[in-house]
């Protein structure tokens, strides 16, 4: 369907994940969240993120201060989140499952088996520069972390509205190599 705008068709359902949602996964949350709602978009999109590992879920972990201090320093708005494991159903649950990185990609995969339908990607895949954006749990650089997720987020949406020639989901280049 590259000629038809995906934004005119039903519900978008859209999962953020990276290693611990706390950090990345409900930044690109909340920033897409903003966007689309900038955009009078809002009712047209499910938008949730999940961790990798169960780790922060069994302990009821919330955002990390440095993903709270940048979104309020940003004035993205967002509500209280605790992290969240990813589950096997979430992969027929939404349209795009989107990574913060290739180590996600291959733990999204184990838990939820093959992408048989293309839709894992990394979220910097839709920009002009593919990449992994950098954990700030370890790098300290929440910033660098808003950046990319800012940049991904405006390209997944410009994909959205008119979707170029091919996206390829990272199972469809594995297999390519």
């Amino acid at each position: 369907m590259p000629d038809k705008d995906m934004l005119s068709m039903a519900k978008i359902k859209v999962l953020f994940v990276c290693l611990g949602n706390i950090c990345r996964s409900p930044m690109a949350q909340f920033v897409l969240r903003q966007m689309v709602a900038q955009k009078g978009l809002s009712e047209r999109f499910e938008i949730d993120s999940a961790a990798t590992e169960n780790y922060n879920e069994l302990c009821h972990a919330g955002i990390h201060h440095g993903t709270r201090a940048m979104l309020k320093n940003r004035g993205v708005p967002f509500e209280e989140h605790y992290s969240r494991c990813l589950r096997p159903e979430d992969y027929a649950r939404f349209d795009y499952i989107l990574a913060m990185d290739e180590s996600n990609v291959r733990e999204i995969t184990r838990i939820t088996g093959p992408d048989i339908d293309g839709k894992i990607f990394r979220l910097l895949d839709f920009s002009n520069r593919p990449r992994d954006i950098e954990d700030p749990w370890y790098t300290g650089d929440f910033a660098a972390a808003y950046r990319d997720i800012d940049e991904g987020c405006r390209a997944f949406l410009q994909y959205l509205h008119r979707p170029p020639a091919k996206i390829l989901s990272c199972s469809s280049l594995k297999s390519s190599v």
